[in-house]
């Protein structure tokens, strides 16, 4: 080092003694400092390896998503579900056409393995009805009432359906219900059709125009005239068929308005669906039943604090009750835009957030696999990813808006179906 610049620090640390102590105090902090950090990371980077490891070995991979294939991946259902009533099939969301098909591979093993004919889906009573009648045989159109659908839409599936039951008789049937009433349009045109309510017909012929589930035209004044209209109705339904819909019309009338002025809507809407599935299962011939529903909707404890239909399906079944849950970790997603009320195409970003579930599914080897929370839960090192409370952000609501709120996917879910890209490959 240059002999006139030692003198001149020499010089400077005599005249700024404290500074000096100060200043390699200070740095040896800060080496001390980085020192921890790169043990932590070191440290945090081999937890990380060792979990990755262990989620690899509980992991099977999802063979395929084709309906058509053979059902070799799925066997292991037949153990795992063998007590179950009620099996929920989750979505994370309600715009993922890779999830769709999927579930139509789970569905079919369901009724020709497990030996299920009873198919409930998050979706309108009504509109239910006619795919139900459809696939019996019953009609030959699916024409549908206004502008609802059932969330079992696809022609491909539906013929599959219609063929299967074809030759069978009525106990080896394959039927398909809605879990709600969506808008105003169907059950009252169902009602129209049991017994012409002409006294109401204006009511009626108002709420009619308001089809779906924004019911944004409509006043606290309007809901009072339909709740008097449905009591003059009543007066006139004898047939236990008219007084099954009126009822349903009362649950709608119930649920709009809570929608519509911000008044426990969740919380209703869920109930009246738990309410119907029960109702369903006490129909069929071995009280089983497949229910098709959003994540939200089936997991089994409180849903961001409300009462969701899962809670209270696990209330009641307890172990009789088991849900695969999905998720993925990017990919496209078709989204609902309140503003311009059209469908859109929106994209997500692979998770980095560690706090989420999807940051450790996506490192695991398979890119599409299942895993079995149970046994996760017997793993000390896999235990607490699945025991603690973590977010699942490809949760997603219809509108595009990612649920944030954290749950435990031991208290949950049986069976997580993991996707890491929403493209069908």
């Amino acid at each position: 080092m240059n002999r006139a610049l030692i003198i001149r620090l020499r010089q400077k640390s005599q005249c700024y003694p404290l500074n000096s102590i100060l200043y390699f105090s200070r740095m040896k902090s800060y080496f001390i400092l980085a020192f921890i950090v790169f043990i932590a990371t070191k440290g945090a980077c081999q937890d990380n390896e060792k979990l990755i490891n262990e989620l690899n070995t509980l992991i099977m991979p999802i063979a395929t998503v084709n309906p058509e294939d053979g059902f070799e991946d799925l066997e292991f259902l037949k153990e795992m579900a063998k007590d179950a009533a009620i099996i929920g099939i989750g979505e994370s969301t309600h715009g993922t056409d890779l999830y769709n098909k999927y579930r139509r591979r789970i569905v079919r093993f369901l009724i020709q393995q497990m030996d299920y004919k009873a198919i409930v889906d998050e979706g309108d009573i009504l509109a239910a009805e006619r795919v139900d009648a459809y696939i019996n045989g019953q009609v030959d159109s699916l024409e549908m009432l206004g502008e609802l659908r059932p969330v079992i839409a696809n022609r491909t599936e539906l013929e599959w359906l219609r063929l299967y039951n074809e030759s069978r008789p009525e106990k080896e049937r394959v039927h398909i219900y809605g879990a709600e009433v969506r808008g105003f349009y169907g059950i009252i045109q169902k009602l129209k059709g049991l017994y012409p309510f002409k006294k109401v017909d204006p009511v009626l012929d108002k709420f009619t125009g308001d089809v779906g589930m924004g019911y944004k035209n409509l006043s606290k004044q309007d809901f009072k005239d339909m709740e008097k209209a449905a009591e003059k109705m009543k007066a006139g339904c004898n047939a236990s068929s008219c007084r099954y819909y009126l009822s349903l019309l009362s649950q709608q009338i119930d649920f709009a308005y809570r929608q519509r002025f911000g008044k426990d809507d969740f919380n209703v809407r869920d109930k009246y669906m738990f309410e119907h599935i029960n109702f369903i299962i006490s129909k069929t011939f071995d009280n089983k039943v497949i229910v098709l529903a959003h994540n939200g909707h089936l997991q089994k404890t409180k849903f961001s604090g409300l009462s969701s239909m899962g809670y209270l399906l696990n209330n009641l079944y307890k172990r009789k009750y088991f849900v695969i849950g999905t998720d993925f970790n990017m990919g496209r997603v078709n989204t609902y835009n309140l503003k311009t009320e059209q469908y859109e195409n929106a994209f997500f970003n692979e998770v980095e957030d560690k706090k989420a579930i999807e940051y450790y599914f996506k490192q695991c080897r398979y890119s599409n696999f299942l895993l079995p929370v149970s046994n996760a839960m017997t793993n000390t090192v896999t235990a607490p990813l699945v025991g603690r409370k973590i977010k699942m952000l490809r949760n997603i609501g219809a509108t595009g808006r990612i649920i944030t709120s954290s749950l435990r996917l031991s208290e949950n879910y049986d069976l997580i179906a993991f996707f890491n890209d929403t493209k069908d490959k």
